[in-house]
């Protein structure tokens, strides 16, 4: 069993049952709400300032920001100078 619904702006749910045990969502819109990078759960942002890039780490299984990378898996390729 399971339950497909909608969410709008008028924070209603509409929705039905069928044959599944599980709500999946198969779009999602966001709009009109002041987000940032940091509001993703698996974004670490302490640490910006300028000059400042992201990188993932595998250990902590996070996005991180950083003025040093210091990662033996980093292959940077930059053209012909």
């Amino acid at each position: 069993m399971s339950i497909k619904g909608k969410i709008r702006q008028t924070n209603k749910i509409k929705g039905k049952q069928t044959g599944q045990n599980q709500i999946v969502a198969k779009s999602v819109k966001v709009s009109e709400f002041d987000l940032s990078l940091g509001d993703l759960s698996n974004v670490n942002a302490a640490g910006q300032t300028d000059g400042a890039i992201m990188i993932y780490d595998g250990t902590t299984g996070e996005y991180k920001i950083t003025t040093q990378v210091e990662n033996e898996n980093l292959n940077i390729i930059g053209g012909t100078y």
